[in-house]
């Protein structure tokens, strides 16, 4: 890297810009380390990720019960709703009929209600989320009828059958837990219509390479493990390392636990939530967007996240606002501009001036929706972090103050066919 770009990215410290996944690791591990010593056998094989005892299957409806019983507002609705609304590009969904799996608190499923849809069918495998569901749609909803609540698995391909067909089949960080992660995507498309919308939400194993996937299967096999106090000292290390990363971008703690209402979160919530997930898998990007192709679905738009990317699928073919936004995307993409200048390790840089304004931040970590492609595949790793782009490169990019940092999917230098490469300012 030379030493003008070296200085000019150091000061502002990009690798700092959000929350990692490395500091959450670190201060969870120490945590994990002191149990250990207690108790050596509580780390076990990465292997076991699927998680097949049952005994040790987190209970995510006790943690959701306790949310909405303590947390619930209008606020944190309203806050999920626009989250919703923002994914899928829609101002409402009117007319639209919307599935939920793997429903938890219910408060999604008020959102597409809230958000016009038709209809709404929630379900879950956990009995004490569906009970707290059918609290939120009583209290919130007056029992709309236009909103059922079921207990069921996604597992179940001959009740997924029998389920009606759907305008947008919805799941958010719910089948990686299921401990069969491929067979649930499989079935959770089944009731969909043909030209239906599929948001999945799913744990990256983009994202989770510091510390390798693995080692979060350890952690959270732990976390299930521990007694009361066990649990909650991991809990208290977790949201230390989430404070500190935080005050390296300067924010004070209360402005973390603020920003999680981003979803219509707790802090604390979310923090149970993801030390207990256990069954756990992971998904890369490229392994969902192969995925989708077999299923003839495209990856139309997608949210990158600290640990769940966020996959909008359809097919254009039969969605015409997909079809739609597909076409303007073609007809403003621009060629990357060369040359691309060598960085460290598996980084290039490529000049981008008149988007300096539209870039991530410390303070806005995604603000930025360039999105780079290779040919005429958008890559979608977009807002990484540059150590990792350095390091594991495989198409990873961050948009950063005048220029994008990124790297080619197969490791080649891309000035040998610079032709390959271009961009969209606003994907």
């Amino acid at each position: 890297m030379d030493q003008g770009r070296a200085n000019s990215t150091r000061s502002h410290d990009p690798n700092l810009r959000s929350i990692s996944c490395a500091g959450l690791w670190r201060a969870t591990q120490q945590t994990v380390t002191l149990l250990q010593m207690s108790s050596p056998s509580s780390l076990q094989d990465p292997s076991e990720s699927k998680g097949l005892d049952e005994s040790l299957r987190f209970g995510f409806g006790r943690n959701w019960s306790d949310f909405i019983e303590q947390h619930f507002s209008e606020a944190r609705v309203e806050s999920s709703r626009e989250h919703l609304l923002k994914a899928l590009r829609r101002k409402s969904l009117d007319g639209l009929s919307f599935l939920d799996i793997g429903c938890g608190s219910g408060l999604h499923s008020l959102a597409a209600l809230r958000s016009g849809a038709t209809s709404v069918m929630s379900f879950d495998y956990d009995e004490n989320a569906v009970e707290t569901t059918k609290k939120v749609k009583e209290m919130a909803s007056g029992n709309d009828a236009r909103w059922t609540v079921e207990q069921g698995s996604v597992l179940d391909a001959s009740r997924m059958q029998h389920l009606p067909k759907f305008d947008i089949v919805y799941s958010w960080g719910v089948l990686h837990h299921t401990g069969e992660l491929w067979t649930a995507m499989d079935n959770a498309i089944i009731p969909r219509k043909p030209d239906s919308v599929v948001y999945l939400a799913l744990y990256s194993s983009d994202q989770y390479v510091e510390p390798p996937t693995g080692e979060w299967v350890k952690i959270k096999r732990a976390y299930n493990e521990r007694g009361y106090f066990g649990k909650r000292m991991m809990e208290w290390r977790h949201a230390y390392g989430l404070f500190r990363s935080g005050l390296r971008c300067k924010e004070w703690p209360w402005e973390v636990i603020r920003k999680y209402n981003t979803r219509g979160m707790d802090f604390w919530t979310d923090i149970k939530d993801w030390l207990g997930g256990w069954p756990i898998e992971f998904a890369s990007y490229a392994e969902v967007e192969a995925w989708g192709k077999r299923h003839g679905l495209t990856i139309v738009n997608a949210i990158v996240g600290e640990g769940c990317t966020e996959y909008m699928l359809a097919d254009p073919k039969h969605n015409t606002q997909w079809a739609d936004e597909e076409t303007r995307r073609l007809a403003s993409r621009k060629p990357l501009p060369t040359p691309f200048i060598k960085r460290d390790g598996l980084s290039w840089t490529a000049q981008l001036p008149d988007l300096v304004g539209q870039c991530d931040q410390c303070l806005a970590p995604r603000g930025s929706r360039m999105m780079l492609y290779d040919g005429d595949r958008p890559i979608g790793l977009t807002h990484f972090m540059h150590a990792h782009i350095v390091q594991y490169g495989n198409g990873r990019f961050a948009h950063w103050q005048d220029y994008v940092l990124f790297s080619t999917t197969d490791g080649s230098d891309p000035n040998t066919d610079a032709s390959r490469y271009s961009y969209i300012a606003e994907y």
